[in-house]
Formats: C-alpha cells, sequence, structure tokens
C-alpha cells in the first residue's frame, strides 16, 4: 500500500466469518455508507474512495459451527474470492467479542478456509466486532481470558488484529488504524518468493556448514556455566542431578511441540516451580534447562523451541535445538520425551509437522515418547477417551506411535496427582 500522499492504488479487502458476527456492519463501517445489508446470502462488492484510496470490500454469507454448513454457502464463499480481483490484499477474520471461538468454532472456521484454496495466513488479520461491549476491559485481556484456541488463531494471524464498533458513531480512527495494520502486513508480504527462496538457501548452507560448530558452542556453554558455579563456591543443580543419576534414579523429559503448545508451563508444572518463563507474545527460541525433585525423584526438564505450522519459526534452527536437547541431560538419567499437544484441534498439518520434526531424533524416538495434553480445562467434562475420539485419525495415529501413552495437565488446577500420573506411566516404560 503507498503511503497516504503517494499515487491512489486499490485496495481489497475480504469479510470472512460466522453468521451474526457483524461482517456486514464491518463492512459499512469501513466504506463509511449503508454498503452491505444484514443476513447475506450472496456475495457482494462494493467499491468506494476512503481517504484518498479506492478501497473494495467483499461481504460474504457465514457459516456456523453448529449446524452444517450448506454447500451453496461454501459456493458463495469462493465466488467471493473470486470478486477481490485479482486477489485480495487483506482477509478479515470477523470475530464478535461476544463470543467465545472454541473448538468446534475453529473446526468450523478452517473447513471453510480450506475450501477457498489460496493463501490465507499471510494476508489474514482478525477482526473484532462489538468492540464496545468490551467496556473497560482490554482487548488483550479479552484475548487472555478467552484461552488458547483464540490465542492459537491470532498467532497463525501474525498476531495482526483491530476493533472495532460497528456503531454508526464509530470514530474513524479504527478505520484508519486499520488500513496502517494492512498496509504493515503487505509491505511485509512484498519480500519476492525468490528472494525468500534465495535466503532460505543461505540459510540451509550455513546451518549445514555451521551446526557442528553450533553444538560445540551450546556444549561449551552448559560446561562453562557448571565451572563458574564451582569456582562461586556452588554445587549447581546441574551437578547436584548428574550425581543422583549415577544412583539410577533421575528422571529427563525433554519438551516438544509446536509454538504455544504449553511446553514452558508444563515444565514448571512438573517442577512445581516457575523455572521457566511464560510471555504471552515471547517465546523460546534456545533450549533451556532446570532440575528439581519431584516425589523423591531427582528430575531434569529441557525445554526446547517451539515448531510452527506457518512458517513463524525457522525450522532448521528448531531442529539443531532439538538435537542439543538430549546432550543437555545428566549422564545416566532416563530421558523421556514429552510430545505437548494442546487440548485444540488436532489437524493432518499437525500430524505432518509432528512425524517431521520428532522424527529427527530417530527412529526410535516413539518408544520413548509420552504425548501430553496441555490446557486440559478446555476439555469442559468432556473425558479424554471422547476428545480422542472426535479428534479422528491424524490425533490417534500420533497416539498409535507413542505406544497410546498420554497424561493431561490442566493449568487451572494444583493436582499434584497429574504430575504423579506422568511418573507412573514414565517408571513403566
Amino acid at each position: 500500500m503507498a503511503a497516504s500522499n503517494g499515487p491512489e492504488i486499490n485496495l481489497s479487502l475480504l469479510l470472512l466469518g460466522e453468521k451474526q458476527s457483524g461482517k456486514s456492519s464491518a463492512g459499512n463501517t469501513i466504506l463509511r455508507r449503508l454498503a452491505f445489508h444484514k443476513n447475506t446470502i450472496r456475495s457482494s462488492r462494493e467499491n468506494d474512495n476512503i481517504f484518498g484510496k479506492q478501497v473494495t470490500v467483499v461481504d460474504t454469507p457465514g457459516w456456523s459451527s453448529h449446524t452444517p454448513t450448506p454447500d451453496s454457502v461454501s459456493k458463495e464463499l469462493y465466488r467471493g474470492l473470486t470478486l477481490c480481483q485479482p486477489e485480495p490484499h487483506a482477509i478479515l477474520l470477523v470475530l464478535p467479542i461476544t463470543s467465545i471461538l472454541g473448538q468446534k468454532e475453529l473446526k468450523a472456521m478452517e473447513a471453510q478456509l480450506s475450501l477457498l484454496q489460496t493463501t490465507i495466513w499471510s494476508r489474514a488479520m482478525v477482526l473484532f466486532t462489538h468492540g464496545d461491549k468490551l467496556e473497560v476491559m482490554s482487548i488483550e485481556e479479552h484475548i487472555q481470558r478467552q484461552g488458547p484456541t483464540l490465542q492459537w488463531l491470532l498467532e497463525r494471524c501474525g498476531n495482526r488484529y483491530q476493533v472495532m464498533t460497528n456503531q454508526p458513531s464509530a470514530p474513524q480512527t479504527q478505520v484508519t488504524e486499520l488500513f496502517g495494520k494492512i498496509q504493515k502486513m503487505m509491505e511485509t508480504n512484498q519480500l519476492s518468493t525468490e528472494v525468500k527462496n534465495m535466503l532460505y538457501t543461505r540459510l540451509r548452507q550455513e546451518l549445514s556448514m555451521e551446526e557442528e560448530r553450533s553444538w560445540q558452542n551450546r556444549r561449551e556453554e552448559v560446561e562453562m556455566t557448571e565451572m563458574h558455579d564451582v569456582h562461586d563456591g556452588m554445587l549447581g543443580q546441574r551437578q547436584r542431578v548428574m550425581s543422583v543419576g549415577r544412583s539410577g534414579r533421575a528422571l529427563a523429559f525433554i519438551l516438544l511441540g509446536r509454538r504455544k503448545s504449553g511446553k514452558s508451563s508444563a515444565g514448571n508444572i512438573i517442577l512445581d516451580t516457575e523455572e521457566f518463563q511464560v510471555y504471552p507474545y515471547r517465546r523460546t527460541t534456545r533450549c533451556s534447562v532446570s532440575q528439581g525433585m519431584v516425589s523423591g525423584r531427582a528430575v531434569t526438564v529441557v525445554d526446547t523451541p517451539g515448531w510452527s505450522l506457518f512458517g513463524l519459526a525457522n525450522a532448521e534452527e528448531v531442529e539443531v535445538e532439538m538435537n542439543l536437547s538430549t546432550s543437555l541431560c545428566p549422564e545416566g538419567s532416563k530421558v523421556t520425551f514429552l510430545l505437548v499437544l494442546p487440548v485444540d484441534v488436532f489437524t493432518e498439518k499437525d500430524r505432518r509437522a509432528v512425524e517431521k520434526f520428532i522424527g529427527t531424533l530417530g527412529d526410535n524416538v516413539w518408544r520413548r515418547t509420552v504425548v501430553l495434553f496441555t490446557f486440559g480445562e478446555e476439555l469442559r467434562g468432556m473425558t479424554m477417551e471422547k476428545y480422542i475420539e472426535e479428534n479422528g485419525e491424524h490425533l490417534q495415529e500420533i497416539l498409535k506411535k507413542c505406544g497410546q501413552r498420554h497424561v493431561v495437565f490442566s493449568t487451572e488446577t494444583e493436582n499434584k496427582n497429574q504430575v504423579i500420573r506422568l511418573l507412573d506411566i514414565v517408571e513403566q516404560m
């Protein structure tokens, strides 16, 4: 998008969302006139000159997460995409502040988006409607309260979102803010595929050349840390656990999973301390290790960087750190890999990512892997068996690879039984 004093350009926006989500009202707010009417049954396109830019907005029929979506709606969604010639600059996923985005809602959204057969997430943004319902609550607090499903969607969208009040008296600043965020997104996406491929090729070459050196540097960091502990007159925690490990009682857990899966929180639950820092908008980029005594056992936990399904993490760097993780475990300890999966939708794309990244640890890794489900509070009374059944063959295939070993952690309980259950599973492996 050009700057406001530059040449006039076309800007094409595609509105997608459930029924009664406020898509049409949002379109009217953007175009500053009554362009769309409620109860949309066919995709429609309206244009206007907004802030010196020729803006096209395409409104589409809404789907339902509680009843099957008619084929006619899916066809109209695709037709709406074709109305954004040559393609939409931004795809606005409309979510009302008053609704909760749960598993059913996310599944319904993904089902419809997959039918569009176009690049979605690099140009997607969440558009929160009915923003006046927030009252004194900030949008950040609303996102935090909504839980991991909404946070996962926002991650897919590159944490891009805008709030709209959808009222006739709504300030124009919310539209200018929306355009500004779209401009920033477009500038980020302007990097051509050729340049990206060149950078990726160079990175792969550099990683191939530097991989051994990186591993050695990381090992030296650990060794230097231990040396400083001894020099300062302190017996480091790692040394204590190594000495206990030789007695045959030490356990080591390596946390693996995608970004925002709750790995760091799971590590804190296991050790019953806040050893691993958890930030809503910050990610783990390098392996970190901590130790403690858990139910009379010496336990080491290694947190690793998470992979991303949508290119938000460097896959080569994640693999290097994952392969380094075992060298951070005490000598003689029993090493168990914990595949951390949030209680959420588990798709074929998730399964492929899990198999790809965990497969880099060797053919025997599955024999030493336990699936650790996080955010167990999202089950909301549903049994684990029912959840696994509803998620279908992709999740079931991963569980089969892990010998059906799994445990559930809830972040809203201090019940020690969930950790004891994990230890019991590991003792039986």
